[in-house]
């Protein structure tokens, strides 16, 4: 049975019940991953996959049988067969032909041969080479999946056969899959250092949703060997890593006689086979356990100090990895000089000593050097009714602590004290001190003994038993802390229920799904701005693409500009949009690696981001940021460096007066202008009116905002192909043509990802799924567009034309050929400095000259190009006619040899 034949026929539901477990009507429950009070794990019934939304989990997301695995901690050869039962099927039924099981010998002959074309591939791959580069391990034995291994020449019939057996390629319909495409490979080798299996490294950014957006690590089915090899026999330390890019990062940055590395596959990953080459050393004297220095890291040490001191008769030891580092981030962030450093200071684990009263072995559980022996119960007892004044007593002494203690910052423990003597009053200390550094508890201790004349040994343990209570103290308000964090968050979480969710599916299938979107969009309250409002809804659409939009919506002050932004964007789910006044430069690099991916930063008023306009404009084109910082480390005082950067896909969308001022971002930008045409203000005013008056339902509004976010969060991550792309031409006279018509094809991509409801899902030959754009998506397209290509196409800035047409209609209207300046302040009603600025603009521009007047009466002017705007649009009209010839040619009137457009 196939893999795709069991997610058919295997339900998530059922894979639920298996475990009695049950999701609400809005499809959620308490995640099974981790500790959870309020429900976080939603399921999604349509497509057969769960996510987990809690940033405490590591589970991520996934189909069913990705929930058998992390269940019930299963490899994914073993999650398949348990999947497979659950469907019903009995082991041994199959219709498919019995293939001749690969022998060892064979294995190992076609894994050799893959892996001269992986490591060559790797020479020719760039960007193999650069992440290999990146990651300072370019001198580690390793090969590149570009997924072609397939194809190439001399490939046999029982070679392909054989990869299948294997699992470096599967079977996709008529084609074949390759097992982990673009990734870097690792060889796992056999005691006699055959290569017997493949370890793979993702190194393209996930894009997609389900298990596809986590997974990053792949391991060929049927795993054996070992990474890099088994160790020599004249090996006497062993250093054991948690992963392989850390064992290849270890053995390029350091080396010691005798010294062997083996990588473990995970925390869990010390296997039966690490463990028999292991025990096989007859020289081993010390195992080094190097893991992460995260929680699973720590815990998977304590964990294997315990096995194998009880395994082997050698020394066991510990590094003391940093806080949430590993050894390839280390490597990355500092000299490589630190890793010897830090297994320079390893830390031996070591059983307890006999119990030699008894005259027997001591048989307790063995202990680690950095346990913290429990302490007795203090004889003190902190009350923290009052968090600014926190009290601690004791029979002699009264501690008040003001200030309270920080929260976040766990590197130090900083306090004000007040210390008196509970029988002398006028026996008082006050001091600020660090309790975490020792040389200022010592010094507190020795001014507390002789001030208060008290003995050292009770103000010794006085001052330890308040450090721990106000440990406890710190934990159980962090723990507070979070929990009101996640409540809040839990708030303002959007939940659909199933009505609406078919609700939103069946408004993506309707035939008419664009009149209807565009009518949907004319309901929410952009009165005049319907056109406006569609156009950036599908800009901000393209949030879910690899390379999104960006749209800057520009008018004079109080047009409409953030009211169209604002009632646009109610359409978008809230989780995929941070709107901001204000934004400035370190905001973008402190806000974390994936917090912008696939989300719409809304700027209400760029002017809000003036400091930001630079990495801003380079985040809205390489769709990532970096930056390189100095940063003091708080233990050794010294000043390190520090890259920080973020990462898309992130849509950008602002509102502004100066399109001129922000040139540089509008030109990366669709650049939207509001409609402040007399007609469209009147509309505006009476929809005001009726607004005020209650003549309007606003419930309506609501609804269309939860269809249009319903049927988003149903859209699924698929490739846009424009199958007639070569033949699209954009306007002559465009500014920026290389970006305005990736911007044009972008869009005629957003609106064929808006109908994939009802597109035909096709598959390329690597197994990748795409649809297909229209003739009717560029058709909306260029409606769309067009007045945006115009202003592209225009030297002069949106509000510089709309000046100069009205000059023209007041001229043409009154039947001059020229104006004075004061007349036209008096007919258009601006302020004279803005008036003089236009025109002397213009002026310059030679668009109008002065052909009259002087200081005293004023300047007349006349105007000089009456036809610019209308030959602009003339231009406009090459969308159309492509079209048109396309239309013809897919009717069968028009040949393709007279498709193209001079």
């Amino acid at each position: 049975m196939e893999i795709s034949e069991i997610k058919r026929q295997l339900s998530i539901g059922q894979v639920l019940s298996h475990y009695q477990l049950k999701a609400d009507k809005n499809g959620m429950l308490n995640c099974p991953f981790h500790e959870d009070k309020t429900p976080s794990f939603q399921v999604y019934t349509a497509t057969n996959t769960w996510t987990c939304f809690s940033s405490n989990c590591k589970a991520g997301s996934g189909d069913v049988i990705d929930f058998v695995m992390k269940k019930d901690k299963l490899s994914k050869h073993e999650a398949i067969l348990k999947a497979k039962l659950l469907t019903g099927h009995t082991p041994g039924q199959s219709n498919e032909p019995q293939t001749q099981k690969l022998s060892q010998q064979e294995r190992i002959q076609l894994l050799t041969r893959a892996w001269g074309f992986y490591a060559s591939a790797l020479k020719q791959t760039k960007l193999a080479q650069e992440y290999v580069k990146q990651r300072n391990i370019e001198k580690a034995e390793a090969g590149f999946n570009s997924g072609r291994l397939h194809y190439r020449s001399g490939v046999t019939e029982a070679e392909v056969k054989g990869l299948l057996q294997l699992g470096i390629i599967n079977a996709a319909g008529s084609s074949y899959r390759s097992f982990a495409k673009d990734c870097i490979f690792f060889p796992l080798r056999d005691k006699a250092n055959n290569i017997v299996s493949l370890y793979g490294r993702s190194i393209t950014p996930s894009t997609g949703s389900g298990q596809a957006a986590n997974q990053r690590h792949y391991y060929l089915k049927d795993r054996q060997g070992l990474y890099p090899s088994y160790p020599k026999p004249e090996t006497k330390i062993l250093i054991l890593t948690e992963s392989i890019i850390d064992t290849a990062t270890l053995m390029q940055h350091y080396s010691a006689e005798h010294t062997a590395v083996l990588a473990c596959y995970g925390t869990n990953g010390l296997g039966e086979e690490h463990l028999t080459a292991i025990k096989a050393l007859p020289e081993l004297q010390e195992v080094i356990l190097f893991f992460d220095g995260d929680q699973a890291g720590v815990m998977a040490v304590e964990k294997y100090e315990r096995e194998l001191s009880q395994l082997l008769k050698v020394t066991i030891s510990r590094v003391n990895t940093p806080e949430n580092q590993d050894i390839n981030s280390l490597i990355q962030s500092h000299d490589p000089q630190i890793l010897a450093h830090l297994i320079e200071t390893r830390k031996a684990f070591f059983l307890s000593l006999p119990d030699r009263q008894a005259g027997t072995e001591n048989t307790t559980e063995p202990k680690s050097e950095i346990e913290i022996p429990k302490q007795e119960a203090a004889s003190g007892r902190l009350e923290t009714t009052n968090p600014d004044c926190l009290i601690y007593q004791t029979e002699q002494l009264l501690v008040s602590i003001w200030g309270g203690i920080e929260l976040n910052n766990l590197g130090r423990l900083k306090v004000s004290l007040h210390v008196r003597s509970k029988t002398d009053r006028y026996k008082t200390y006050r001091d600020e001190v660090n309790l975490y550094s020792h040389q200022n508890t010592e010094k507190l201790i020795r001014n507390l003994a002789s001030g208060l004349e008290v003995s050292t040994t009770s103000i010794s343990q006085t001052i330890a038993e308040l450090t721990e209570q106000l440990e406890e103290y710190r934990n159980q308000e962090r723990a507070k802390q979070k929990q009101q964090e996640i409540e809040a968050a839990d708030k303002e979480l959007e939940t659909f229920t199933d009505k609406q969710l078919q609700q939103g599916i069946a408004f993506l299938r309707q035939p008419d799904l664009m009149q209807k979107t565009q009518e949907a969009i004319g309901n929410i309250g952009l009165v005049g701005e319907e056109k406006n409002g569609l156009l950036l809804f599908f800009i901000l659409l393209t949030r879910l693409f690899k390379d999104p939009l960006h749209a800057l919506v520009q008018g004079k002050s109080g047009s409409g500009k953030t009211h169209l932004l604002k009632r646009t964007t109610s359409l978008i789910p809230k989780a995929h949009i941070e709107t901001v006044t204000a934004l400035s430069e370190n905001t973008l690099y402190h806000s974390g690696k994936d917090y912008w991916k696939h989300k719409i930063l809304l700027i209400e008023d760029l002017d809000g981001a003036y400091s930001a306009l630079l990495p801003l404009r380079e985040f809205m084109s390489n769709q990532s940021i970096r930056k390189l910082s100095t940063a003091s480390d708080p233990k050794s005082g010294e000043h390190t460096q520090k890259w920080l950067y973020a990462e898309g896909p992130v849509c950008v969308a602002g509102a502004t007066t100066k399109d001129k001022i922000y040139e540089d971002n509008a030109n990366r930008s669709f650049l939207i202008h509001v409609n402040e045409s007399p007609e469209h203000i009147d509309k505006v005013l009476d929809y005001q009116r009726k607004t005020m008056s209650g003549l309007l339902d606003k419930s309506h509004e609501e609804k269309l905002q939860i269809l249009f976010k319903a049927a988003q969060i149903q859209l699924m991550p698929v490739e846009v192909k424009i199958p007639f792309g070569e033949h699209l031409r954009i306007p002559e006279y465009v500014f920026k043509k290389l970006r305005t018509n990736t911007h044009y094809l972008t869009l005629i991509k957003a609106i064929a990802f808006w109908h994939q409801q009802q597109r035909e899902m096709k598959q390329t030959a690597d197994g990748r799924h795409f649809i297909e754009a229209t003739l009717e998506d560029v058709a909306w397209a260029n409606e769309l567009s067009k007045e945006v290509l115009l202003r592209k196409s225009d030297e002069l800035s949106g509000v510089l034309r709309d000046f100069f047409e009205r000059i023209k209609a007041y001229l043409k209207s009154n039947g001059q050929d020229s104006v004075y300046a004061k007349s036209l302040r008096e007919k258009l009603r601006m302020n004279p400095m803005q008036v003089n600025r236009y025109l002397h603009e213009l002026e310059q521009r030679g668009y109008i000259r002065q052909s009259g007047g002087n200081r005293k009466t004023g300047y007349e002017y006349s105007v000089q190009h009456w036809d610019d705007y209308e030959s602009l649009k003339a231009g406009i009209n090459i969308l159309d006619e492509v079209l048109g010839r396309l239309k013809a040619r897919q009717n069968g009137s028009i040949t393709k040899e007279k498709l193209s457009i001079p």
